[in-house]
């Protein structure tokens, strides 16, 4: 097995960072290292990362990310290196939803188990859970203030794609690359 690039990043299936053969990883969790200890390394990534660039520099945090490319792709925004983007979780407003129906299903005022809306009376249309079919309500039915509105707690849902928990590592010791 060959050494590889200091800098370069594997995906590893157990649950640490290996040493071995001419190489040495450390996880790709945004940790702060020591410039001293890992001069190589800090010559190649620098402060993309975070840390001061003086005594210390931040490794990427791969830890529960996806790795995207820099640059812009087409039709994409400029993504620069080490710049974190996106969230776990998302708070969606009522104008980020597509747009969409429900059924109402009402009935007539009179109809078996129908129960009047607040502010209505007995004879305007009323839901009734036990209706089957529809009878379309009259054209210009004002229906009480209370009985159409925002539904759900404004708490973020989770965002994340489907997944796999691995470790990422980068190589801290291992081949030079060239710049050329």
């Amino acid at each position: 097995m060959s050494s590889p690039y200091v800098g370069e990043i594997q995906a590893f299936t157990f649950q640490f960072a290996t040493n071995g053969f001419n190489s040495a990883w450390l996880p790709c969790f945004g940790q702060l290292v020591p410039i001293q200890a890992y001069t190589p390394l800090f010559s190649l990534i620098g402060t993309y990362y975070g840390g001061n660039g003086t005594t210390n520099f931040a490794l990427p945090n791969l830890n529960g990310s996806v790795a995207i490319s820099q640059g812009q792709g087409l039709g994409l925004q400029n993504y620069v290196i080490g710049e974190a983007v996106g969230s776990p979780t998302v708070n969606l407003s009522s104008t980020e939803m597509a747009i969409h129906t429900h059924a109402l299903q009402l009935g007539a005022g009179n109809a078996p188990n129908a129960a009047p809306g607040p502010g209505t009376s007995q004879t305007m249309v009323a839901i009734d859970p036990q209706f089957n079919g529809f009878i379309a309500p009259p054209g210009n039915l004002t229906l009480a203030a209370n009985a159409v509105t925002l539904t759900g707690q404004g708490l973020p849902h989770d965002n994340m794609q489907p997944t796999q928990a691995i470790i990422w590592c980068i190589a801290y010791a291992g081949i030079f690359p060239s710049f050329g």
